[in-house]
């Protein structure tokens, strides 16, 4: 039996069925023909059945050569003795309806070698960024696997060679696969709408607190992972940053109710930061303008800091740059890092807080 399935010479096919995959598994997970619909976007006629199967198969084996057994024939995932087997990266199962769906299982890719580190990055961040990037996280990712995709290879070649490449580094979790593995739970949790019990100390007082909180969903933003939910204890929603959660538990035999109306996205897409969107005054939409000095216009222009951003060039090779953002008093320490490259031209409040945030740190400083 050959081991690595062919898929021909359309690593894109692959792309699109891996990115349908990891885009459906927060939902429930994608059915055959949501991937049939993938392949076909990116080849233009409509796969078979087996055809979606066999770029199954090459996707896990490109992250797991051994994923499935040599000697089986009939294409099972591999089993060790009587030892429980590791997921795959992309696993198969039966809903309700008993109709097969495919979900993306990060925790296989987060327990791999260190040296996917590269790869794993871009996975991880492929929901959230593929906004602001406009498509070209599937370009990376495709670059990535397609040599991988049409030759013979092993785990330790191909992501050694990622390596050679791209080197991903700055500010993030500690213990990362710790963070992986609470986001897989609080994600099981949100699905089957269970009660989660943690422990996490509080940022303000570093006092240890324990909470019973039903999950209603995960926000990422500026590199922390942040838990929304209903806090049983305080009765009200409350936000968790997730590196100050010690210790996590999905509440098995509970159940809850999640608000029919919530959405994590009209409730936090227009927002700059995260803290300030439980108070109504603070989380008003409006106008923030900002005037950017020469040299540094060419920053906003080529990078999108919020959905919202507008780039406007004035003589001088200066630039103005608006945003509408919810939560803006959470922007002061973000605009305090430009210095005097950048000048806030409204609100008024807003100006007003960051001079006294600003005085506040000169006094620091004074002999």
């Amino acid at each position: 039996m050959n081991l690595y399935p062919k898929t021909g010479t359309t690593p894109e096919a692959m792309i699109k069925v891996l990115i349908t995959v990891i885009d459906k598994t927060p939902g429930g997970g994608a059915t055959r023909e949501d991937l049939k619909e993938a392949y076909s976007e990116a080849k233009g006629e409509m796969p078979t059945d087996r055809t979606i199967y066999r770029i199954i198969r090459r996707v896990n084996k490109i992250f797991d050569p051994l994923a499935y057994d040599k000697e089986n024939g009939k294409g099972k995932a591999k089993k060790s003795g009587g030892a429980k087997r590791k997921p795959l990266t992309i696993e198969s199962f039966k809903d309700q309806a008993g109709a097969t769906r495919y979900r993306y299982n990060g925790d296989r890719i987060a327990g791999s070698r260190e040296s996917n580190q590269a790869l794993l990055v871009i996975l991880g961040l492929y929901s959230q960024q593929k906004g602001i990037l406009k498509g070209h996280f599937e370009k990376v990712i495709g670059s990535l696997l397609s040599e991988a995709i049409n030759r013979k290879h092993d785990e330790d070649s191909f992501f050694s060679e990622a390596d050679r490449h791209i080197y991903v580094s700055g500010y993030g979790p500690a213990e990362p696969k710790r963070i992986l593995k609470k986001i897989s739970e609080i994600i099981r949790a949100i699905d089957n709408c269970k009660v989660i019990k943690i422990e996490y100390t509080r940022t303000y007082d570093g006092k240890e607190c324990r909470r019973e909180i039903e999950p209603y969903g995960l926000v990422c933003r500026h590199g922390n992972w942040y838990l929304v939910g209903f806090c049983r204890s305080q009765q009200g929603r409350r936000i968790y940053l997730m590196d100050q959660v010690k210790r996590l538990e999905v509440v098995e035999n509970s159940v809850f109710k999640r608000p029919p109306d919530f959405s994590m996205k009209d409730v936090f897409g227009n927002a700059w930061g995260i803290w300030n969107m439980d108070d109504k005054d603070l989380a008003s939409l409006e106008t923030v303008r900002l005037k950017v000095e020469k040299g540094v216009a060419e920053r906003f222009k080529a990078v999108s800091f919020h959905d919202s951003q507008k780039v406007k060039m004035l003589p001088g090779e200066e630039a103005e740059v608006t945003f509408q953002v919810a939560g803006a008093k959470e922007m002061i320490p973000w605009l305090m890092s430009w210095g005097p490259a950048l000048e806030l031209l409204e609100p008024e409040w807003l100006k007003e807080d960051l001079k006294k945030n600003l005085q506040k740190t000169m006094s620091i400083y004074k002999s």
